[in-house]
C-alpha cells in the first residue's frame, strides 16, 4: 500500500509536469507563430484530455470496498466532481477570465502567434495555464478551460490524499481530499477558468516531492519532479516566486540542520533544485526581456495598478474600509472566518475556519519536521499576502493544502486521545457541512439547469450576468471590421469583444483624462483619439460622468461636454452601457 501512495504521489505530480511540459512547448509554437498550425493545438488539447483520464482512472481505483466511512467521503468527493463538471459548462462570466486569461488566448488566436499587448500590464506575466486554454478559446469551446481549471484542484486532491494515506490511512487521504476541494474559495475556483489552482497544483507537488527526496536522496527522480513543479509554478503566475522563495529558503534550512550536513553539499542540492526550476521559467523569462528589458516586468520596475499612494495594508483598511485597530489585529484570524466573495474588505473569497482550529493539537507524534516545514511555509507565505498586497483569498491559496495536511494530523491525534470520539465527528461533520452550505448556494446563484436544459440561450444567460453582454454584441455585429474601442469602467472586461480595442492598463481611464487635461480646445481631444487608432467608446454611464467630473476643472469639464456634444454620437445603449462612435 505504501509503494502504491507513493507511486500515486509521483504519478500525480508527473500528469501536471506533463501538463505543463505541453503547455511551454504551446508557447514557444506561440512564439515561433505556429498557433494556427491544427496539429499544435490538437495536440495541446489531447494533452488536457489524457490528464483527465490520469485523473478519472485513479479517482475509481480510490473506490473503497468495505469501509464505510471511506465509501462515504468517496461519494460526497464524487458529488463535488459533478457539481463542477455542470458549473464548469456555463460560459464564462468571471471578471479575470474576461479580462485575460481567456482574452489574451484569444488574441493570440486570432493573430496565430504570441503577440505583445502593450496597454494590457498582465500581457507579460506567466500564462501557462493560458496556453492550455488557448486552442479552446480558438475553437469557440470556451467551456473546456474552465474545467481544465477545475482539474488542477482534483490533481491537487490526489496529491493530499497519497501523502496523507501513506503517512496515515486511506481514510485520512479521502477526508483530506474532500476538505480540500470542498473548501469555499476552491469550489469556485473550480469552475473558473483562472490560473489559482494551478499555482496551488504545482507548489504543493513541489513542496511533498521535496519531503520525499528528503527521506530517499538515492532516489534523484523525486528531486527532479521538485524542481520542474516549482519552475511551472513560476510560469503560472506571478505568485509563483514567493512560492519559489520559499521552497528554496526551507530546502536549504532543512538540509543545513541534517546531520553531517555540509556547506558545499547543501549548496549544490540547493543550486541543482534553483537551476532545475529556471527550465520551464526561462522561455516566460527571456520573452518579457526581449520586450521589456525586464524579465520579470512588470514585478521591478513596472508600473502600478493605483490604490493609495504612501498607504501600507492596515492604512488601506483603515482610511478605506473604516476599520478599526482591533479589527485590523484581527486580519488574521479574520480571513479564515469572516471571508465574503466579491468585497474586497473581506478578502473577496470564503475559507472554513476548520483548517486552523486544530493546530493545537498538530504537533504531537510523529513526523514533528514534515509538520513545522508545512507550518513554516503556510505562514510565510500568508504573511507575504497579508502586508505587501491587497489581501483576497485566491492570493494564499497555495497554503491550504499545507494547512489540510496539518489539519488531518491535527483530527488524528485528537482522535488517538480523545474518550468520545463521537464529539469529533461531530464537530467535524458541522464544519464541513459550512462547505456544502457555501457548495449549494454558489450552484444556486450560478442557475445552470436552465442553461443546459436549453430553457435558456447563451445570449440570454450572458446578459443576464454580465449588465455590458448586450452592447458588446451590438458592435460585434454592427461595427466596421476597422473600428477600434475604448472601453471605459467596464472592468476591462473584453473577452466577448470581437473588435480591435483598448483600454487603460489601470483601473481608472487615465488617457482620456490627460488628453483632456493637455487640451486647448475640442480639435485636440479629437486628433489624438485618432492617434490611438480610436474611433468608438464603450462607456459605463454613471462611472464616467462621476470620474470626469471629480477630476476636471471647471473649465476642463466644459470643454469636454463641447466635445462630446459635437463629436460623439451614441450608437446603441442598455443596462448602463453605452456604445459611442467618435466622428468629425
Amino acid at each position: 500500500m505504501a509503494r502504491d501512495l507513493r507511486l500515486l504521489l509521483f504519478g500525480t505530480g508527473l500528469c501536471g509536469s506533463f501538463l505543463g511540459a505541453v503547455g511551454t512547448l504551446y508557447f514557444l509554437a506561440g512564439v515561433a507563430e505556429y498557433l494556427g498550425s491544427p496539429l499544435v493545438n490538437l495536440a495541446t488539447a489531447c494533452a488536457a484530455f489524457l490528464a483527465a483520464l490520469f485523473f478519472l482512472y485513479c479517482f475509481f481505483l480510490l473506490l473503497p470496498r468495505k469501509n464505510r466511512l471511506a465509501l462515504l467521503l468517496w461519494f460526497l468527493i464524487f458529488g463535488i466532481l459533478i457539481a463542477q463538471i455542470v458549473l464548469g459548462s456555463l460560459p464564462p462570466t468571471a471578471r479575470d477570465e474576461l479580462t485575460h486569461h481567456l482574452a489574451l488566448p484569444k488574441l493570440y488566436a486570432k493573430a496565430g502567434r504570441i503577440l505583445e499587448v502593450p496597454f494590457a500590464l498582465h500581457s507579460y506575466y506567466p500564462m501557462l495555464l493560458d496556453m492550455l486554454y488557448s486552442p479552446w478559446v480558438r475553437w469557440g469551446w470556451d467551456s473546456v478551460p474552465k474545467q481544465i481549471h477545475g482539474l488542477y484542484g482534483l490533481l491537487t486532491g490526489l496529491l493530499l490524499y497519497a501523502h496523507l494515506g501513506w503517512r496515515l490511512s486511506p481514510t485520512y487521504g479521502l477526508l483530506g481530499f474532500l476538505v480540500f476541494i470542498s473548501t469555499p474559495a476552491v469550489f469556485r475556483l473550480g469552475h473558473w477558468a483562472y490560473v489559482d489552482l494551478g499555482l496551488t497544483f504545482y507548489s504543493t507537488a513541489s513542496l511533498l516531492c521535496l519531503l520525499q527526496w528528503m527521506e530517499a536522496k538515492e532516489t534523484k527522480s523525486w528531486l527532479l519532479l521538485a524542481g520542474l513543479s516549482a519552475g511551472f509554478a513560476l510560469a503560472t503566475k506571478p505568485n509563483g516566486l514567493l512560492v519559489f522563495f520559499l521552497l528554496v529558503l526551507l530546502f536549504s534550512f532543512a538540509l543545513a540542520r541534517e546531520k553531517e550536513s555540509r556547506f558545499w553539499r547543501t549548496a549544490r542540492r540547493a543550486l541543482l533544485f534553483m537551476l532545475l526550476a529556471l527550465v520551464p521559467f526561462s522561455p516566460w523569462m527571456m520573452k518579457t526581456l526581449l520586450q521589456t528589458g525586464n524579465p520579470l516586468f512588470p514585478l521591478f520596475g513596472g508600473a502600478s495598478e493605483g490604490g493609495p499612494e504612501g498607504l501600507g495594508i492596515f492604512g488601506r483598511r483603515f482610511f478605506l474600509y473604516g476599520e478599526t485597530w482591533l479589527e485590523i489585529a484581527a486580519l488574521p484570524l479574520r480571513v479564515f472566518f469572516s471571508g465574503q466573495d466579491d468585497k474586497p474588505q473581506h478578502f473577496d473569497g470564503v475559507l472554513n475556519p476548520i483548517l486552523i482550529l486544530f493546530l493545537p493539537w498538530v504537533f504531537k507524534g510523529k513526523w514533528l519536521g514534515e509538520k513545522k516545514i508545512f507550518l513554516a511555509f503556510s505562514l510565510l507565505y500568508f504573511l507575504y499576502g497579508l502586508f505587501l498586497v491587497d489581501m483576497r483569498i485566491r492570493y494564499i491559496l497555495p497554503i491550504v493544502p499545507p494547512l489540510v495536511i496539518l489539519l488531518i494530523y491535527g483530527i488524528h491525534n485528537v482522535y488517538l486521545r480523545i474518550a468520545r470520539p463521537l464529539w469529533l465527528f461531530a464537530i467535524v461533520i458541522i464544519l464541513l457541512a459550512l462547505n456544502g452550505f457555501y457548495a449549494w448556494k454558489d450552484f444556486r446563484a450560478n442557475s445552470p439547469l436552465g442553461y443546459l436544459q436549453g430553457r435558456e440561450s447563451r445570449e440570454a444567460y450572458l446578459s443576464r450576468f454580465l449588465p455590458e453582454y448586450p452592447t458588446i454584441r451590438y458592435l460585434n455585429h454592427n461595427l466596421p471590421s476597422s473600428a477600434r474601442v475604448y472601453f471605459l469602467f467596464t472592468g476591462r472586461r473584453v473577452y466577448y469583444c470581437d473588435c480591435d480595442y483598448f483600454y487603460d492598463s489601470a483601473e481608472n481611464p487615465w488617457l482620456l483624462l490627460r488628453m483632456i487635461q493637455r487640451a486647448r480646445n475640442q480639435d485636440d481631444i479629437r486628433v489624438e483619439l485618432q492617434k490611438k487608432g480610436l474611433t468608438h467608446f464603450l462607456v459605463r454611464e454613471a462611472l464616467i460622468k462621476r470620474f470626469l467630473d471629480n477630476n476636471l476643472t471647471s473649465e476642463q469639464r466644459k470643454l469636454w461636454y463641447s466635445f462630446a456634444g459635437q463629436h460623439l454620437e451614441g450608437v446603441f445603449h442598455s443596462g448602463g452601457y453605452s456604445l459611442y462612435r467618435i466622428h468629425g
